[in-house]
């Protein structure tokens, strides 16, 4: 690669020699995270306001809807144009033809954010809501594998006791109230689940 240009996306998308923009990826991997850009809507005749300003803050996936995060990390797992275009649009707020104006540092400044906010959020996950715990019965029908094929509808299921219709509304709520209850939920179970044990071993000695 002789030059490195600051390529639109639009035109980036339409480079027919992959080594080249391969090379371009694995420079790109290693931008740092961009968390303001300029407002490509910006009009300097009209009165400043939140639609109207300079520029635009990237807003952190966790303060996000628990749905918008759903489906920014379903685009992630499945990486294409479409899918990195669809997450640029959901955590901007701004439409095809603008991000298709991105310069290349701009749009994968902005996938680098959320790829960083994304591992914050998997390591929250691990170190909060993943359980541990050996339950002999579970493991006998292979409940965890069994039930792990429904994805974040088990979550959705969870909270809504059930009832289909909430479903919906759960996914409209912020992500961190819906990890936080989760979160919560978890620490009833574990100490639901130590003091079951404690009971047990009383009545054995007894």
């Amino acid at each position: 690669m002789e030059k490195i240009i600051n390529y639109k996306i639009k035109d980036f998308f339409q480079l027919q020699d992959e080594s080249l923009v391969y090379d371009y990826l694995m420079i790109l991997d290693l931008l740092n995270p961009l968390k303001e850009i300029k407002n490509p809507n910006y009009k300097w005749y009209k009165k400043t306001s939140e639609k109207n300003s300079k520029t635009i803050k990237i807003i952190a996936v966790r303060e996000m809807s628990f749905e918008d995060v759903t489906n920014i990390r379903e685009n992630f797992n499945q990486p294409s144009i479409f899918t990195m275009i669809d997450s640029v649009k959901i955590i901007t707020g701004l439409k095809d033809k603008d991000i298709l104006n991105f310069t290349i540092t701009q749009f994968y400044g902005i996938i680098s954010y959320m790829k960083s906010e994304l591992i914050e959020i998997n390591n929250m996950e691990t170190n909060e809501l993943f359980d541990d715990s050996f339950d002999v019965i579970v493991e006998a029908v292979n409940a965890k594998q069994r039930m792990g094929k429904f994805g974040v509808l088990n979550v959705l299921d969870s909270l809504a006791n059930g009832n289909l219709l909430q479903w919906e509304a759960i996914e409209k709520l912020p992500y961190m109230t819906v990890f936080t209850k989760l979160r919560m939920d978890n620490e009833k179970n574990k100490i639901q689940s130590e003091i079951a044990e404690l009971q047990k071993n009383k009545q054995a000695k007894n």
